[in-house]
This record gives C-alpha cells, sequence and structure tokens, in this order.
C-alpha cells in the first residue's frame, strides 16, 4: 500500500512510494550479499554461493516467513518491479557470458577439448533423462508436455558455469596449466551446445501451450530454431564486420568511442526482443550479440570492464534475490523430497564427474589431472540457476521442482574449490610458477643436452623454454 507524505511527517518510510521501496530493497539485497561474501571467502568460495544463498536468506524459505517482514520489505506487489529490473540485469550479464566466448578460439580448441565437452554433456544427459520419469510422477505439473520436461531436465543436468569456472581457475592460478586449459575450452564449447539445445527446448515449450502437441507443435518449434540460426547467421556476417569498422575508431584509445557503446547496448536490447517475440527467452538474444562481439584490439576486454561492475554488484544480486524469494525450501517438507534432492545431487555429479574424468584421461592426460577436470566441470553455480528460472517462467518445472535443483546448484559449485583443492592442491601451481621464475624470467635463453640417442646441443628461447619447465614440473610433481 502506497502512502502519501515522507518519513518527517510520520509516513512509514517502506511505503511512501514504489521507488523508495525498490531503493531500501536493492540496498539490503546488495548488502546482505556482500556480508555473506566475507566467511565464504574464507572458505575460497566464488561470490555466487553467497548472492544465491542471500536470496533463500531474504526469501520465502527464511526471513520472509515473517509476516511482518514480508508485508513491509518484500510486499508481493513489490515483486513485478524488481522482476523487471532483475531481467533487464540478466540480459546484460548474458551479454558479458557471451562475450566471454570467443568462436574462433572455440574453433581453435574444439579438437582439443571436443570428446571432454561432448563427455560432458551426453552422460549427465542421458543420466538426467533416467530419473526424468520419476521426478515426472512425482512432482511435475501432469499438463507439461513429457518430452519438454524430460529435454529440460537433461540440459538442467549437462550445464556448466563458464563465468564462474573462469573465476575459479584465475583465483586457483590453474588457467594456464594442462587441466584449466583443457577445462575451459571444454566449459565453453558445454556452455555454447547447452544454452543452443536450451534455445530449442524453450521452443518447444512455448509452443506446445497454445498448440496440441501434435507434429504442428514440433514443426513450429523447428521453425523459430531456424530463424534463432539465420538471425545468429546475420549476426556474425552482417553485423560483426561493422562492429570491427566502427571498433578502429577506439583503437589507442583508453574509453570505447560513445557511438560504439551506444551501437552496442541498442543492439543488445533489440536483439532480446527479437528473440522474445519470436518465441525464445530474450536472453538468449543477448547471448547471441556478446558471443558475435569482435575480441580485436582487447575489444572485449575494453567493453567488460565498462559494464561489468554494474552487471554483477547490482543487477545479479537482485535477479539471486528473486530467485530466492521464489524457492520455497520449506515445500520439501517429508522425506521423500529430501531423497530426491539427493538422487538429483550424486546424479549430478556422478554424471560430470565421471564422464569428464575418463573422457579426460582418454585425450591424453594423467588421473590426477583428469580428476580435477572431472571436478572443475562439475561447477554450475549462476548459469544454473537461471536455466531453472527459464524453466519456472515457461511452467516446465513447479515450485517443489526448482527448489530441489537450486540445493543441487548450490552443493555442486561448493564442492568444487574443498575438492581440487585436495585433488590438485595450490602447492602445484605455485611450485610451478617458482619454477617458471627460476628458469625462464633469470635468462633469455638456457644450455640443455636432450638424453641419447639424441646428442645434439641446443639453445631454447625464452618462450620454448616455457613449455619445457612447465612439463619438467609437471613430470617432477606426478614422479613423487
Amino acid at each position: 500500500m502506497v502512502e502519501s507524505g515522507t518519513i518527517l511527517s510520520g509516513a512509514n518510510p517502506m511505503s511512501i512510494s514504489p521507488v523508495a521501496l525498490f531503493l531500501i530493497q536493492t540496498c539490503l539485497i546488495i548488502a546482505t550479499s556482500r556480508l555473506l561474501t566475507i566467511p565464504l571467502k574464507w572458505l575460497r568460495q566464488p561470490a555466487v554461493i553467497a548472492e544465491v544463498l542471500g536470496g533463500l536468506l531474504l526469501g520465502a524459505s527464511c526471513l520472509s516467513q515473517i509476516p511482518a517482514f514480508k508485508e513491509n520489505v518484500f510486499p508481493k506487489s513489490s515483486m513485478p518491479m524488481i522482476k523487471l529490473v532483475a531481467e533487464i540485469g540478466l540480459i546484460f550479464y548474458l551479454f558479458l557470458v557471451g562475450l566471454e566466448l570467443d568462436p574462433v578460439e572455440l574453433i581453435k580448441t574444439f579438437k582439443k577439448s571436443v570428446s571432454i565437452s561432448v563427455a560432458g554433456i551426453a552422460i549427465p544427459f542421458a543420466l538426467g533423462c533416467a530419473i526424468a520419469n520419476l521426478i515426472y510422477v512425482n512432482y511435475a505439473d501432469p499438463t507439461v508436455s513429457y518430452v519438454s520436461f524430460l529435454l529440460f531436465m537433461g540440459i538442467s543436468m549437462s550445464i556448466t558455469a563458464f563465468p564462474v569456472l573462469a573465476r575459479i581457475l584465475t583465483e586457483r592460478k590453474l588457467l594456464h596449466t594442462p587441466v584449466g586449459q583443457a577445462t575451459i575450452s571444454a566449459a565453453a564449447v558445454d556452455d555454447f551446445i547447452a544454452w543452443a539445445l536450451l534455445v530449442l527446448v524453450i521452443a518447444l515449450i512455448n509452443n506446445s501451450k497454445h498448440g496440441d502437441g501434435g507434429p504442428q507443435t514440433y514443426l513450429t518449434a523447428l521453425y523459430v530454431c531456424l530463424c534463432i540460426i539465420a538471425y545468429a547467421v546475420f549476426l556474425w556476417m552482417a553485423i560483426r564486420p561493422v562492429l570491427r569498422r566502427l571498433l578502429l575508431a577506439s583503437v589507442g584509445q583508453e574509453h570505447l568511442h560513445q557511438l560504439l557503446l551506444f551501437f552496442v547496448f541498442l543492439l543488445v536490447l533489440f536483439s532480446s526482443w527479437f528473440t522474445e517475440i519470436i518465441g525464445v527467452q530474450a536472453i538468449f538474444g543477448a547471448f547471441l550479440v556478446g558471443v558475435i562481439m569482435p575480441h580485436d584490439h582487447g575489444f572485449a576486454v575494453k567493453l567488460a570492464s565498462q559494464i561489468e561492475d554494474l552487471v554483477t554488484i547490482v543487477f545479479l544480486p537482485l535477479f539471486f534475490a528473486y530467485s530466492g524469494l521464489n524457492t520455497r525450501l520449506g515445500l520439501l517438507d517429508d522425506a521423500q523430497s529430501w531423497g530426491f534432492v539427493f538422487l538429483v545431487c550424486v546424479v549430478a555429479c556422478a554424471g560430470k564427474m565421471i564422464g569428464c574424468t575418463v573422457s579426460a584421461k582418454f585425450s591424453g592426460l594423467n588421473w590426477r589431472e583428469s580428476t580435477a577436470v572431472g571436478i572443475l566441470m562439475n561447477t554450475r553455480g549462476l548459469v544454473q540457476i537461471i536455466v531453472l528460472n527459464v524453466g519456472l517462467n515457461a511452467g516446465v518445472i513447479t515450485d517443489k521442482i526448482f527448489a530441489m535443483f537450486v540445493l543441487m546448484a548450490i552443493f555442486t559449485t561448493f564442492l568444487t574449490v574443498p575438492l581440487i583443492s585436495v585433488v590438485y592442491p595450490f602447492s602445484c601451481t605455485v611450485f610451478y610458477f617458482h619454477f617458471f621464475e627460476f628458469f625462464v624470467l633469470k635468462s633469455e635463453s638456457f644450455q640443455i643436452t636432450p638424453k641419447p640417442p639424441k646428442q645434439l646441443t641446443m639453445t631454447w628461447t625464452r618462450k620454448q623454454l616455457q613449455l619445457i619447465s612447465f612439463h619438467l614440473m609437471v613430470k617432477m610433481i606426478y614422479a613423487h
């Protein structure tokens, strides 16, 4: 209820105006997520865990169960505004996710990462489909198409959170190790394929609502997917060259030209509108624009640096708070429900870890490195939450299934750093940097005589010695 007046006249500060309520909600959400990062940082957990837990803390699972708190701080009438702003922030976040994926680099590393990526999608997808019938019978809305539900369960199990994974690898100084290179390449391909599959599923779900579920529904969904493919080709062939020309105006400048930023933001919003009206979520349009952005002259890095802080500090916590307000853990009120939570977590971890570990082993890594790849690929984080919200908004999953899979996303992401610390300890990477510094940074060349039968003395440059020192370090670690 909105009151007139001001706080000086005795009016309730929470109900003076919708803008005043939204601003205090935003302050509370951001402050809560930031405070939770303090204890979680000691456990080396990524910020996304704090943001998800902050949403759960403020939501219906905790503080919003108190009537006075819910009615004054998060009344039902304020939810549409939070959702709208969160959706806009999510659009720009998916643009940033797409910006981190360089298709040119993906093509270069495709052969190396394809086996890990395919295993990281196919095996979890199959296991997700295997348990889908159990979940559908017990908790799903019977009016939802079983095929749509089956596909969505498979995709939910297959997701890897590429942005969260990249930050974990950077913090653990793993990004330039064989484990980091294999994982980041596979996760990028994994994410790209998973989002493409999700477009198909959402198109199928949205069209099944307006059809009879017969062949015409599937045909319409196919038309939508073909339209998305044609639009992506148009962006790559027609829009990307224009962006590269505009980029030349900003070469050598510390900040990007305003005309270029205007064009990029307009393109993000228009693309989001287009994908929304043809039957898939607006976030896919923003993701596509991010993917086609040129990476020449550090353009992608500069663009991300100018908008990333606002999106991740302000908008993302709003999205997670909205998700937390919709996550009702109280619905999991019996042993069977928690049994299904356990089943979902086990299947999710087993599918990713076993599939990616075995595939990495066949790709040439040893068992320790392969296990590390499997653990890292099991990171789901905020991308899983985004996918779940897409499913919830589309009506393919219920609130109870949503709560189960949110817990799975938190569990799998929380598990990553503790497990990787045991399997691939931080000391391994620290040793590499000391080894590299001692042998490489102190000399431009280094005399080394290879073992027989090659009796030739060779002079190695700094670039070649980087590779030699790394491989020697790895062999020394795993020999002991």
